[in-house]
């Protein structure tokens, strides 16, 4: 069963313990708002069911940036801290490196984190964790 869930920017999944959160936009000058955080943040709660489990964010194909208010609700929302067990982030350049070191040291220095630029790896750190936290 495909349970991908798009939107205009972003497409969403959940497989094999992991929550797959792709974002793609080329636009330097777009930035993610409240209102799509907003949606973003009920999809993942829904793909997620109640399971805290390893996010693995995939920012390969994205340029822009995001508000200060996204960012807070993204670092704040109880949903999401509820169901959040790690984050692995997927890049490949410097710029989304630095973004993510921003926002993490910022917004959500808690959250156990690393950066990833394969996909294996990324995805053999999410499993560690779950089997380390019992995130299933």
């Amino acid at each position: 069963m495909d349970n991908r869930i798009q939107f205009e920017k972003a497409t969403f999944w959940y497989s094999e313990g992991i929550l797959y959160c792709k974002l793609f936009n080329q636009d330097i000058n777009y930035n993610l708002t409240e209102e799509n955080t907003l949606n973003y943040i009920n999809v993942m709660t829904s793909l997620c069911n109640g399971v805290c489990s390893p996010f693995l964010i995939d920012l390969r194909d994205v340029k822009g940036t995001y508000t200060i208010d996204a960012a807070k609700l993204l670092s704040n929302s109880k949903a999401i801290k509820d169901l959040r067990l790690c984050e692995a982030f997927l890049l490949n350049s410097m710029s989304s490196k630095l973004l993510v070191d921003s926002y993490k040291r910022i917004y959500d220095p808690l959250t156990p984190f690393k950066i990833f630029y394969e996909m294996d790896g990324a995805i053999k750190y999410c499993n560690e964790m779950n089997i380390k936290y019992g995130g299933n």
